[in-house]
């Protein structure tokens, strides 16, 4: 059995989450008292154990360094002189310009021979073969499904973080709420007298749904 903490309303439905009157938490009925004090035993305290009269040999210290510090020096790499790395510099500049000259002959070449064999192809009565745009081509559109937005469960009712809830006549209104509120993640929408003859349809919106709890009370929906 469950019990609102505001009203004391009583729920024999283990299914249900949430008051049907002010909508607040339901908790379950414990037959014990959770306020009471429960004493436990002291522990025993602690045994006072009495000095060793025997001297202990004392252990003469040892030394930890293993290692010479030779050994973690960093190798020094002897860098090029300013005078070595100019002469590497300065004859390296021929090949680069020599490259950049046989580039700029090849690209003339190319370009004079494009030219050329486009003089060639057509005579002086022929005209060139207009062809169709690429807007005048016909475009295949994949067809795609809609996805639809929410996942639609059955007899099943959430339990979560509530934004809000207020009396709904239908499943369909209840869901169209949700979708126009970007906060709501999910909701539950209860059957009218689905507790007592006389309750009205109620919608609860839900923020974050942290658990699935079957009942033929409710349907339920969380967004794709």
């Amino acid at each position: 059995m469950k019990i609102c903490p505001t009203c004391r309303k009583t729920y024999k439905d283990p299914s249900l989450v949430f008051c049907l009157d002010d909508g607040a938490s339901l908790r379950e009925i414990r037959d014990s008292d959770p306020d009471a004090t429960l004493h436990l035993a002291q522990p025993p305290g602690p045994t006072v154990r009495a000095p060793d009269p025997s001297p202990r040999p004392t252990v003469p210290s040892q030394a930890t360094i293993t290692a010479r510090p030779d050994q973690y020096q960093v190798a020094t790499v002897p860098r090029a002189s300013d005078s070595e790395r100019e002469s590497k510099s300065k004859s390296a500049l021929p090949w680069i310009f020599g490259i950049v000259v046989v580039l700029a002959v090849a690209g003339v070449l190319v370009a004079w021979l494009v030219s050329r064999s486009g003089d060639n192809g057509l005579t002086k009565n022929e005209s060139p073969t207009p062809q169709p745009s690429a807007s005048a081509r016909p475009t295949l559109t994949p067809k795609v499904e809609p996805t639809p937005m929410f996942a639609v469960l059955n007899n099943t009712s959430f339990n979560g973080s509530r934004i809000t809830y207020y009396p709904r006549p239908s499943f369909e209104l209840c869901q169209a709420d949700c979708a126009a509120n970007t906060n709501c993640q999910g909701f539950t929408w209860i059957r009218p007298g689905a507790y007592n003859p006389g309750d009205s349809a109620m919608c609860y919106l839900m923020s974050e749904v942290t658990d699935r709890i079957s009942g033929a009370c409710c349907i339920s929906a969380v967004r794709n």
